[in-house]
């Protein structure tokens, strides 16, 4: 394998290991968001919405 191909298969390995690490921030944020909702007695959409309006 010269380094040209080396260089691809490293460079594909760091990409699929970002969006693994986003695709798992995602669902562990997710997760959070729905446990401060129960603890609160609302629901996940209603903590997003106030999220996203920036309370």
């Amino acid at each position: 394998m010269d380094r040209a191909t080396l260089d691809i298969w490293v460079g594909c390995a760091a990409v699929v290991l970002a969006l693994g690490v986003i695709i798992a921030l995602v669902i562990w944020s997710r997760r959070r968001i729905e446990r401060i909702a129960a603890g609160r007695g609302r629901t996940a959409r209603e903590i997003t919405r106030e999220l996203d309006r920036g309370r």
